[in-house]
């Protein structure tokens, strides 16, 4: 598919999103009928389509929504909604813990503080917004069930409200979401369907879904009631840290952060708000600086909770009006922070819950002066992505030293070679014994040992040993240095 043509596709799904208030879906030549909203609804969707227009991006159309610049009477997500959320929802949730943070090697001593949203009933935020929306709606409704589409952690929110409310939940997730998201989404009683090759197309059929069966669409970030309900968690971090100076929050669709947005404004604050989002994903920054919901290309990142195509309009509204801020980190550097939250704070978190401490290695200014709160907002991580975290955790803290040197093929040169890492209390991890090397003459082979380290010292002390004794050994990259992104941040524009 070109460009052009992706780009008249998202411009289709926007005005299948217009028509879903009654008139129906457009597939093809084809008008679906949509479902009757109530008055709410409408005056929700009223709020959803302000305005419209489209500009080209890289050759083809991209959808552009406009947005108010400054707070209006009207804000679509007022603090008496959160208020109201907050009682909607209470008994329901957790209130989770906001905990002050370990120190982690090489930070200042700013006060940090974690919003464990990863103890959530369902691993992650998502809960709370899914559950306020779903017991909001009225019995008619709510007979005909409830649609949406997620990557994983909206889809367990809105099937664990739906089982609560008694109602049949339909998920559409993309193929290749993480397979324990999809298995915990089932066991909640859901409907899955597996289609699309990221959010935007399971966003897509699911739309088609819910105006062919009538049920309520629950979006995941664009709609007035799952907003309220993310903005009870800025409520909990008011009452249980008033003088928060910084709130950081990782951002995919813009939900999270524009709900405490609300919720922060509305109670008077002027903490800083700032949102991170993977580099691989990176659309609020041009989207706020051109006052536009900017569609950017398939995301490419390992934090999935974080990979959307766009921003919400409403989120966008919200954070604009409230002076929020957005920043990115990259993917490696989301890793390493999930490896620090685990290791230094017991806490796990998944790629989009380590995005805030991410942001904050790679941009260091904002530990200027605290109290600074991180949002991890969930902690569904799949044990095989959580095994590649702690292998480059433990890359990025020179935990690990990879070393190659030529041997001469004869009974005990490796027990020699690998006497130098025993003396210097180096532990092997893995051993490459090749004999069939292309560079090497016969009667040699080529030997390539990982080791474990106490840390980039020793790891340069295991080195020198080697050299000292004769051998030619020489360092393998594994991808990622011991350098402190803290201290040396990468450049980025």
């Amino acid at each position: 598919m070109g460009t052009g043509e992706k780009g008249t596709l998202y411009n289709a799904g926007y005005e299948n999103r217009r028509n879903l208030g009654g008139e129906g879906v457009r597939l093809g030549e084809r008008m679906v009928p949509g479902p009757q909203l109530s008055e709410r609804a409408r005056r929700e969707r009223a709020v959803l389509l302000r305005s419209v227009d489209t500009r080209t991006v890289n050759g083809g159309a991209s959808l552009v929504r406009r947005s108010s610049m400054t707070a209006t009477p009207e804000t679509p997500v007022p603090l008496s909604a959160i208020e109201a959320a907050a009682r909607t929802i209470a008994g329901k949730v957790q209130r989770t813990p906001l905990v002050r943070a370990p120190q982690f090697p090489g930070f200042p001593t700013t006060e940090i503080y974690l919003k464990l949203e990863n103890l959530q009933w369902t691993g992650a935020f998502k809960l709370r917004g899914a559950l306020n929306k779903i017991l909001g709606l009225s019995p008619e409704e709510a007979a005909r069930g409830v649609v949406a589409a997620s990557a994983g952690n909206h889809s367990q929110g809105v099937a664990w409200a739906a089982r609560a409310r008694g109602i049949p939940a339909t998920i559409v997730m993309p193929e290749n979401a993480s397979p324990l998201k999809v298995s915990r989404t089932r066991a909640l009683g859901a409907r899955v369907v597996l289609h699309g090759a990221d959010y935007e197309e399971a966003h897509e059929h699911s739309m088609r879904l819910a105006a062919e069966t009538g049920a309520t669409y629950v979006h995941p970030f664009d709609d007035a009631a799952v907003i309220a309900g993310q903005g009870t968690v800025g409520l909990e971090i008011l009452d249980d840290l008033p003088g928060v100076r910084r709130i950081v929050v990782g951002v995919g669709g813009g939900g999270l952060l524009a709900g405490i947005a609300a919720a922060v404004r509305g109670r008077g604050s002027t903490a800083d708000l700032v949102g991170i989002q993977p580099a691989g994903a990176d659309t609020l920054r041009a989207s706020l600086a051109e006052g536009r919901v900017v569609v950017g290309s398939r995301p490419t990142t390992f934090a999935d909770g974080l990979a959307t195509r766009h921003i919400g309009n409403l989120p966008l509204q919200i954070l604009q009006a409230s002076k929020a801020r957005a920043l990115v980190a990259d993917d490696r550097t989301i890793a390493r922070a999930s490896f620090l939250l685990l290791e230094h704070a017991k806490v796990l978190a998944e790629g989009a819950g380590a995005t805030p401490l991410a942001g904050v290695i790679e941009h260091s200014e904002l530990l200027a002066d605290g109290p600074v709160v991180l949002v991890v907002s969930g902690g569904n991580l799949d044990p095989f992505v959580l095994d590649r975290i702690l292998f480059i955790g433990l890359a990025a803290e020179g935990r690990l030293l990879r070393v190659r040197a030529p041997l001469k093929d004869v009974p005990g040169a490796l027990e020699q070679f690998l006497d130098v890492a025993r003396t210097e209390a180096a532990n092997v991890r893995h051993i490459l014994h090749g004999r069939e090397s292309p560079d090497r003459p016969p009667g040699e082979v080529t030997v390539e040992v990982e080791l474990e380290v106490r840390d980039a010292e020793h790891g340069e002390q295991v080195l020198r040993a080697y050299r000292d004794r004769g051998w030619p050994v020489e360092r393998v990259s594994l991808g990622s240095g011991p350098t402190n992104p803290l201290t040396s941040p990468p450049s980025r524009a």
